[in-house]
């Protein structure tokens, strides 16, 4: 008699569960557990980022009020950026009304009231354009655009610059022109050479 309820129970239990099975269940399935997606776009408010070189050294800082990365263009557009190009050695500092990083270029491109100051042992020297193109491959500043320089009495327009950060050297291209206080023409930090291209 006793096999008998045995063999009972466990066919009522084999029916109950045989129906709970068929019958639809009322909690979601649990998700797949995958890593996240980072291909994304994103804003980022009052940001301030650090690049850094091969050697792990900053050479470029940036802040500022709005930040926006677009993924599928590579690209991070940047409203009022303050920036400071290599920290510890060319010690470049300015802001413009807008800015670019190119990731995948490791470039920088700055536009609308451009200021770019550096701190010269004779005097500030003051860089003031549309636009500048800050290449971190080649450590080269450069604009096509018309530049004026100020340091102390000295005064600078040209067609455009281009500044190599590993020689500390300005160059001034297209149309030079301007006066130079003979204190700050004899100054070595950095090295003005207009005398490429132009009137100067």
């Amino acid at each position: 008699m006793t096999w008998r309820i045995v063999l009972i129970a466990c066919l009522a239990l084999v029916v109950a569960l045989g129906i709970r099975w068929l019958m639809p269940s009322d909690r979601s399935a649990t998700p797949p557990v995958t890593i996240p997606d980072t291909q994304f776009d994103y804003t980022l408010s009052d940001y301030s980022a650090r690049f850094r070189d091969a050697d792990d050294r900053v050479e470029l800082t940036l802040s500022g009020p709005r930040l926006e990365h677009v993924w599928a263009e590579r690209i991070a557009r940047l409203q009022s950026p303050e920036f400071h190009i290599e920290p510890e050695d060319a010690n470049w500092r300015g802001r413009s009304e807008r800015g670019r990083v190119l990731r995948d270029d490791e470039l920088l491109i700055l536009e609308g009231d451009v200021t770019l100051v550096h701190g010269g042992q004779r005097g500030e020297i003051e860089v003031r354009t549309e636009r500048l193109r800050y290449d971190r491959r080649a450590r080269t500043i450069t604009s096509d655009t018309p530049v004026s320089i100020t340091q102390t009495e000295s005064r600078l327009r040209s067609g455009g610059l281009r500044i190599e950060l590993d020689n500390n050297l300005l160059e001034l291209t297209d149309g030079v022109q301007g006066e130079l206080d003979p204190a700050v023409a004899g100054s070595t930090v950095p090295a003005a050479d207009p005398g490429r291209s132009g009137d100067g």
